[in-house]
């Protein structure tokens, strides 16, 4: 495939859901994937800078155009991002950001989740992010085990709950798309994440000013759809070349698609696989691969 030319294609600057529907957003423009939709893309293999935020937020473009080979983005730009120390303000001196020293004084809200293949994290979200957080990471259940007064604060909460309880604070987009490919046995899941928020309250308790409880997190999502008929890894990186298929359902950066050759099968594909790729929007197809229980 010939790559697509920089100044052809549009970058792709987000990819995910806050629910049911979803969207891919280019530096120009949010395409909306609700179920149903279709998304067909040429994809050049290189991949951009995204830029950096401002003090409000507000991201601007990468000043060089600058390609990038690691993380999403150039040196100069994570230099320029306010916020570029906030998940190690808590083991390091006080951040010279004032951006940063403000979104750290508001209250904080620390979380358990667990995601359809059985991994657990533990992470945290501003106060008026609360629902928003848990919703565009695609867990299959959650939990709020405590309020903290800042985020330094909660953070100093997170890395006790990572040490004593054992619980990460990271799954990969990639490993929530692997792990809707693998059975799904939902008793099971509920009862490793109650074991998990366990652990984590345990955790906590009597830890400095943290006075853990346990919220359960409505999931807008149906985590029965992932039960009925299997679901297979996507069977191309999309990264690179054309794709194209509708939307079945989101799981955060994940989703579950049908292939125009294979309608009675699901795949599960990351869309965060296409941050910083430059694409063209058009009507590929993916063409399926011969799979067993399409055979027999």
């Amino acid at each position: 495939m010939e790559p697509t030319r920089p100044d052809d294609g549009e970058l792709i600057v987000a990819a995910g859901s806050t629910g049911r529907d979803g969207s891919v957003r280019t530096s120009t423009t949010t395409l909306a994937l609700p179920p149903g939709s279709r998304l067909g893309v040429r994809v050049d293999p290189r991949r951009w800078c995204l830029g950096h935020p401002d003090a409000d937020g507000v991201r601007h473009p990468c000043p060089d155009d600058a390609e990038i080979r690691h993380g999403r983005a150039c040196t100069r730009c994570q230099e320029l991002d306010p916020y570029r120390w906030m998940h190690i303000a808590h083991r390091s001196q006080w951040p010279p950001d004032q951006a940063l020293r403000e979104h750290l004084m508001r209250p904080h809200w620390l979380y358990v989740a667990t995601f359809p293949g059985g991994q657990t994290k533990v992470g945290t979200a501003v106060d008026e992010r609360k629902r928003a957080r848990l919703d565009e990471q695609g867990a299959l259940h959650a939990h709020w085990i405590a309020l903290a007064a800042d985020g330094v604060e909660v953070r100093l909460w997170e890395d006790r709950v990572s040490q004593q309880a054992g619980i990460g604070q990271v799954v990969r987009p990639a490993a929530k798309a692997a792990g809707l490919t693998a059975p799904i046995d939902l008793a099971q899941l509920a009862a490793t994440h109650q074991r998990a928020v366990e652990r984590a309250t345990e955790a906590l308790t009597g830890f400095g000013e943290a006075a853990p409880f346990a919220e359960p997190w409505p999931n807008p999502r149906d985590p029965a759809e992932l039960t009925t008929g299997d679901i297979h890894p996507y069977p191309d990186p999309l990264s690179e070349g054309c794709h194209g298929f509708s939307l079945a359902s989101w799981w955060g950066p994940a989703a579950l698609v049908v292939l125009d050759d294979a309608p009675e099968l699901r795949w599960a594909v990351d869309l965060s696989a296409l941050l910083g790729h430059r694409v063209e929007f058009g009507d590929w197809a993916t063409a399926s691969p011969a799979v067993q229980d399409a055979l027999f």
